[in-house]
């Protein structure tokens, strides 16, 4: 959890703020089940779209 200046109090997120953050992992998700649905040439699995994100946010 993070302290300091950067702390970011639980409910402090407004519902439009909220919102906007549930589409952008939505997006998120989908350009990466497109994009490995495109490279397996079939629908990708849960574990497999977990493992791609691992792999390609592993250094941030």
């Amino acid at each position: 959890m993070l302290e300091g200046q950067f702390a970011v109090p639980e409910n402090s997120f407004s519902e439009a703020e909220s919102s906007e953050l549930q589409d952008v992992a939505r997006r998120e998700q989908d350009y990466v089940r497109a994009r490995l649905r495109e490279e397996l040439g079939r629908e990708p699995t849960e574990e497999e779209l977990n493992e791609w994100l691992r792999q390609h946010t592993e250094g941030y």
